[in-house]
């Protein structure tokens, strides 16, 4: 029991220091989510099972201090709204819209998964909008694997929380400065519209007296 209460972090198994559960998506596929669709065995109990339509994903069980983490959940069908497809939240709190083209994974030759991203949007207390959060996942479905309905539609979902990169903080922390920088830069208009510096002096002359000619 003692050994179970120190590799389980907010319902997450949490793996010994040093250690991160970073497999391929072909291992992703093929050695987890194939098995768990079949009922066989997986190598570890690693990816635990919870629906990541349920609510928000700051609840989501698991260190949040890992950059990904994984859960097998079942897939749901997309609501149609004003050409949008989304999956909303049992509990009211946003929806999951996917983003970007759907990318297959091909191992030996053969299409063995199907890879999406979805964004989720939070619901906006105060107005009936909801605002695109940094929260992402990455869908993995099995494909060419037409008897794995049997066990229903299951998948591995990645989630994540995209980071701002530094430039753009910068930038957005900059506004309008970097604007009145550029207002002070002053070039020549000529006669024929073009812009440039003023053009350099001709060079100078000397005798051989030293004078300037």
């Amino acid at each position: 029991m003692e050994v179970e209460k120190r590799t389980l972090v907010n319902g997450g198994m949490k793996l010994p220091i040093g250690y991160r559960f970073h497999p391929t998506e072909q291992e992703l596929i093929l050695h987890y989510l194939l098995p768990k669709a079949f009922a066989s065995p997986l190598p570890s109990s690693i990816i635990p099972v919870f629906d990541v339509f349920f609510s928000h994903p700051l609840t989501f069980p698991g260190d949040q201090k890992e950059k990904q983490r994984y859960f097998f959940c079942k897939k749901r069908r997309e609501v149609s709204s004003k050409d949008q497809h989304r999956i909303k939240t049992s509990s009211s709190d946003g929806y999951w819209k996917s983003y970007g083209k759907e990318r297959q994974i091909i191992s030996c030759g053969r299409t063995v998964g199907i890879r999406r991203t979805l964004a989720f949007y939070e619901t906006n207390k105060s107005s009936s909008n909801c605002n695109k959060t940094r929260w992402s996942m990455t869908e993995y479905c099995l494909a060419g694997f037409a008897s794995t309905k049997v066990f229903g539609e299951w998948a591995v979902y990645s989630v994540y929380e995209r980071k701002v990169s530094k430039g753009r903080m910068q930038r957005k922390a900059k506004g309008r400065d970097d604007e009145e920088d550029l207002s002070c830069i002053h070039f020549t208009i000529g006669s024929d519209h073009e812009t440039g510096p003023p053009p350099p002096s001709p060079p100078t002359s000397a005798d051989e007296s030293g004078s300037i000619i």
